[in-house]
């Protein structure tokens, strides 16, 4: 037999003779198997009946392996068939898939690493999870049982994709996600098991308990100590005792755990009492009373609990490393990149202080982990394009020694941008990250989405391209210019395209349709905006004319019944916005914008009438909010030069705005400030007509502030007193329609200032 070498992998392959086809073989679990061992083979044998278009049954009372058998786990026929095997050399989730004499070993080092050997072979036989509701099985029934000898290992240790379908069990068995967040059990291997997961220092000195009777065990700020935003003295030897006995108390109830977590508290504001800060300068970094602190649990419990690791963070202020300490060996060190710009690769020059501490902190530990970043927790359903970083990324990690790396996506339900690629993508990388990433999501597009997977692909490509000119951050507003109209009109195009593409495939297109979905959220979020540019460049709307109408099937789609495994989402964002609540902000259809062009401007217009001539601010200099929607330029014969900003008096924000940073000779002496308005209200009464006053942004605060009536505006423009003011360049006068049904709109002309004498 001749060696062949395939993607890395050592494949023998069998003579013609000792050929057997799959659909003659048998799984074999053999006597005394685990639960997770019988789980396997029952699994292999499933999935191998779909393949061959045959049923497979578990043989369970096999004396022998005849030849054709697949044997599942470790027992007396496995030693008598594969003699040369040694099980006790394997690491534990290290796979082993060998022929001999017409049978194969699906084996692992341990329950988790057998289940992990069944779904490696069924990887290779054309067999992909792409999510809880889609997997391609292909129909190969003279298929040959391969032969193989394959011995590998995941490159990392810790696999942990926080994103909610990863949770689903069969999902993260097939796909090797061993993290705590998911739902495995014991029977499909169980997972890594954590006691406490981060951001533990308040939990074992809870503030409302101790700082009372023990101040002295939480920050030192400015020679106060304060619990409120703020951490843990970490060189209180009172404490450190406290904490410790509480570790092994937690320890002792949770016998499975094998990290625990003692790690910083979500906020900044770390210890300067004498003793930390002489500490922190000393290491050249305030990561080391975090670690000075894990180290000293992590001596404490060697004894007791040899297998368990302390987990902290070098997070924010503790992420540079220091000087001279090192974490024990039972220490683990996660590092997180919340800082870093994913448009780019985590080593790219882009993100080079994230490069320099994972070089800092893999000379230093034994055990790296990572926390990094793959979603935008302010808006899960939003294009969130570090498609394709997530590959060089965790090559960066494996390069640099890590040996744990945790995935955080949108964890509290489904339909993230592309959560389905994402989540298989580093599910595979995390496995063996040599891999092609841009292979790998080429063929989850063909499998997920079918004929549509080009248009998918041009999307892909699209957005990747644009989000490199934005430092694309956890939280990337939906204002961000890669999701500007002329990006979000030629996505929309791909998208369109990808749906026609599958019009007649209904698992496909309710796939395509999904991941269509945060589209149309920017498109809801900037409708305004985009149809005045869309009528400004005289494209067709891609959309329907009515808001409502698009935000109501959104909704209907993200809410809607799926695939068996599929759950509608309930999360728009981490801070718990519904589907229901985004949509409802758009139950109403604005007016169209007026988007005639604007006449040219009187020249030298004459002061408000009874008022004499000043310094005269038109509309021209003001800033305006959601225009042309909210406010908008507009042609008034009325106003003074001919063009006054228009506001519906159904809204009350300050959508004029003028700063008086654009008027350089009001910033010095004092002025007598108006505001030229007229208000087109069906009604005389005292209700509210508008609101108008000087702001100053520097000093946070209000100049002044005045709320007109409608029985005290008439027609036609007035000149609004705002009182007599030193101005700077800080401040900036603005007015505000009422939000008044009675109002049809407020127009202001211009501002006017009078010096003071």
């Amino acid at each position: 037999m001749r060696p062949i070498l395939i993607a890395g992998i050592l494949t023998l392959g069998l003579s013609a003779h000792a050929q057997v086809p799959l659909k003659n073989t048998k799984v074999v679990l053999q006597k005394g198997a685990s639960a997770s061992e019988q789980f396997a083979a029952k699994d292999l044998a499933e999935h191998l009946s779909k393949l061959v278009g045959k049923p497979m049954m578990v043989t369970t009372e096999a004396t022998s392996a005849p030849v054709g058998s697949i044997l599942v786990g470790w027992g007396p026929l496995t030693r008598s068939a594969f003699p040369e095997v040694d099980v006790k050399a394997l690491g534990k989730e290290e796979v082993l898939l060998k022929s001999r004499n017409g049978r194969l070993l699906v084996l692992g080092g341990s329950d988790r690493g057998t289940l992990y050997a069944s779904a490696r072979l069924l990887h290779r036989l054309g067999v992909r999870w792409w999510s809880p509701w889609a997997a391609t099985i292909p129909l190969k029934p003279s298929m040959i049982l391969p032969s193989l000898n394959v011995r590998e290992s995941p490159a990392f240790e810790y696999r942990d994709l926080y994103w909610y379908q990863a949770f689903d069990a069969d999902w993260a068995v097939h796909n090797y996600n061993n993290g705590f967040n998911t739902k495995v059990d014991a029977v499909r291997g169980g997972r890594n098991e954590y006691e406490g997961f981060v951001h533990t220092y308040f939990g074992y000195a809870p503030p409302e308990k101790y700082f009372a009777s023990h101040m002295e065990w939480y920050s030192e700020i400015g020679g106060l100590r304060r619990w409120q935003d703020a951490q843990l003295c970490t060189t209180n030897q009172e404490l450190r005792e406290h904490i410790l006995a509480q570790v092994k108390e937690r320890l002792r109830a949770n016998p499975r755990a094998r990290i625990i977590s003692v790690s910083q508290n979500d906020c900044f504001n770390p210890c300067t009492c004498k003793n930390c800060k002489a500490l922190s300068d000393r290491e050249g970094s305030q990561s080391a009373l975090v670690l000075d602190l894990a180290n000293y649990i992590g001596a404490g419990i060697e004894q007791e609990f040899p297998e368990v690791a302390v987990d902290t963070l070098a997070y924010q202020w503790s992420r540079k490393p220091p000087r001279t300490m090192r974490p024990l060996k039972n220490v683990i060190v996660r590092l997180c990149s919340i800082e870093c710009n994913f448009a780019f690769p985590l080593d790219a020059p882009q993100n080079a202080s994230f490069g320099d501490d994972i070089r800092g902190w893999s000379k230093l530990t034994h055990r790296l982990y990572i926390w990094n970043y793959t979603t935008d927790f302010a808006h899960y359903v939003q294009p969130q394009p570090d498609y394709f970083t997530l590959g060089p990324t965790i090559r960066f990690f494996a390069d640099h020694g890590a040996k744990g790396v945790f995935e955080q996506g949108a964890y509290q339900s489904n339909g993230g941008d592309m959560a389905e690629l994402k989540a298989w993508l580093m599910a595979q990388l995390l496995w063996d990250p040599k891999q092609d990433d841009k292979a790998l999501i080429s063929e989850f597009l063909k499998g997920y989405y079918g004929d549509a997977a080009p248009a998918v692909q041009g999307y892909l490509d699209l957005m990747a391209k644009e989000a490199q000119g934005w430092n694309l951050t956890f939280a990337s507003p939906t204002s961000a210019t890669f999701l500007r109209y002329d990006v979000m009109r030629r996505a929309e195009q791909w998208w369109q395209k990808a749906e026609a593409l599958v019009a007649d495939q209904p698992e496909y297109r309710w796939r395509v349709r999904q991941s269509h979905l945060p589209t149309w959220y920017v498109w809801l979020s900037r409708w305004m905006e985009f149809r005045a540019e869309a009528h400004r460049a005289t494209h067709s709307w891609p959309l329907s004319q009515s808001r409502k109408a698009v935000a109501q099937q959104w909704l209907g789609d993200i809410t809607g019944k799926g695939p068996l495994g599929w759950t509608p989402v309930t999360h728009v964002n981490e801070g718990g916005l519904t589907p229901q609540a985004f949509a409802a902000q758009f139950n109403t259809d604005p007016l169209e914008p007026d988007l005639r062009p604007l006449p040219a401007r009187k020249s030298n217009p004459n002061p408000p009438l009874g008022i004499p001539a000043g310094l005269d601010a038109q509309d021209d200099l003001a800033s305006l909010w959601e225009s042309p929607y909210n406010s908008q330029l507009r042609a008034d014969p009325l106003a003074s030069d001919g063009i006054a900003c228009w506001m519906p008096g159904s809204h009350h924000e300050w959508a004029f705005q003028l700063p008086i940073d654009k008027l350089p000779a009001a910033r010095s002496g004092r002025w007598k400030v108006y505001v030229v308005v007229r208000v087109d209200a069906e009604h005389s009464d005292a209700s509210a007509a508008f609101t108008a006053g000087i702001y100053d942004f520097g000093a946070k605060r209000d100049i002044t502030m005045t709320a007109f009536r409608i029985d005290q505006t008439g027609p036609g423009y007035k000149a609004y007193e705002l009182g007599t003011h030193s101005l700077s360049s800080t401040m900036t006068v603005w007015v505000a329609p009422p939000s008044n049904p009675k109002v049809k709109a407020v127009w202001v002309d211009r501002v006017y200032l009078l010096r003071a004498n």
